[in-house]
């Protein structure tokens, strides 16, 4: 029986993005993945996106990046601020798409409420609430009233969508227990061939670590992702310090973002220290999440963590935050949680409980999680197949 679909076989999707970073970032990892991947299905994909200049990019046959010139955040100048509302909509007339992918609530989620198409769709990349307002709202008071209206907006922003896709179940009944509707889950995937334990390579821990590789007791640790302050590494760094008074500690910091230069410079008081750039070499960066002993997430508001899932298909065990996408990645059999807002101390504790467990058990056990996870290419014809479902539905496609 042939599926959605195939019934639908070319089309068009344009996704007007927000969050999509000079350098990478989680956002734009998926919609690069999405771009290279929507020719294999026979479908065409656009990303509209603030930059620093109007430019358009075409990547291979199936997809192009179209970027129109816009301000830099201050905080983080590698994002751009989608303001030129005219702009956006104006391309989207443009390239006509039959789905109009939407992934930010401000500025880009108020155009696309504006727009006819024949399937909207809001992906749920993001938890601004659980990045920016959870926190306050844990000490009450204001807080509590300001994130009960931010859900309240959230809430009717996605409702201007005909369906929310969201990357798992745990974040469906999330959002529908808050009640938001038409929210459907389409899991996230990984490259399964790219991630494996087999790609561990003990010189490079022993490099890393230098004087302490001859240790038993030394450990090397991964601290990556978007170097910034809603991240909490810093407060991961802190708690290594802890540790580091008990065992010699190496740490490995990835990434890019605005408080590298704080977080280097707190970074060196370990006994070792590591940083790395962000790479797109794809083989270096997996052989590096095989070859650390464990990764250390601050993130409490992931909406899924590709980070974390690629540890895991690395055979590497997991420290994280209780809460959102990283409890639901994080669990008891392969990892250790800390409370989301703990202090340093907490953190090193559930570090230490880690450490104190058969770190061969525990990889063999997050690979094995990691195998029910799909791949990405199941991933992207599960979506493909949703929206071909969804607008087989609806009105037949304008010529």
């Amino acid at each position: 029986m042939a599926s959605a679909a195939d019934a639908l076989e070319d089309m068009r999707i344009l996704d007007l993005a927000e969050f999509y970073s000079e350098r990478g970032g989680g956002v734009r990892s998926y919609l690069d993945k999405m771009l290279a991947g929507a020719g294999k299905l026979g479908h065409e994909v656009i990303v509209v996106a603030p930059g620093p200049r109007d430019e358009e990019t075409r990547i291979a046959e199936s997809g192009r990046i179209v970027r129109y010139r816009a301000p830099r955040m201050p905080y983080d100048p590698s994002y751009h601020a989608p303001i030129a509302v005219g702009r956006m909509r104006a391309l989207v007339k443009r390239f006509a798409p039959d789905v109009l992918q939407l992934s930010s609530p401000f500025v880009p989620a108020w155009v696309g409420a504006t727009l006819r198409v024949p399937l909207r769709v809001y992906v749920y990349h993001s938890d601004p609430i659980g990045c920016y307002l959870t926190p306050l709202a844990a000490r009450g008071g204001f807080g509590r009233l300001l994130e009960r209206a931010a859900w309240g907006y959230l809430r009717r922003v996605c409702a201007t969508a005909d369906v929310t896709v969201v990357s798992g179940e745990w974040l469906e009944r999330e959002l529908t227990g808050r009640g938001f509707v038409r929210v459907h889950t389409v899991p996230f995937g990984i490259d399964h061939e790219l991630f494996g334990s087999e790609r561990r390579d003990e010189g490079l821990r022993r490099e890393i670590l230098g004087s302490l590789a001859d240790d038993p007791d030394a450990r090397l640790v991964l601290i990556a992702g978007r170097l910034a302050f809603d991240k909490r590494q810093l407060r991961l760094i802190e708690a290594l310090e802890i540790v580091a008074r008990r065992r010699p500690i190496g740490l490995v910091l990835l990434g890019e973002g605005p408080e590298r230069a704080r977080l280097e410079a707190q970074a060196r008081m370990l006994p070792r220290f590591h940083g790395v750039t962000f790479t797109r070499d794809r083989a270096e960066y997996s052989r590096l999440l095989a070859s650390v002993d464990a990764l250390v997430h601050g993130s409490t508001c992931e909406t899924f963590g590709f980070l974390l899932a690629e540890c895991l298909a690395s055979g590497t065990p997991l420290v994280a935050p209780d809460a959102g996408g990283a409890r639901d990645l994080a669990e008891p059999e392969w990892a250790e949680r800390y409370p989301p807002y703990a202090a340093p101390e907490a953190i090193a504790q559930a570090i230490e409980r880690l450490f104190a467990r058969p770190l061969a058990d525990l990889g063999q056990r997050a690979r094995a999680r990691a195998r029910r996870l799909p791949s990405t290419e199941d991933h992207f014809r599960a979506l493909f197949e949703l929206y071909a479902a969804r607008l087989a539905v609806r009105s037949p496609r304008a010529e």
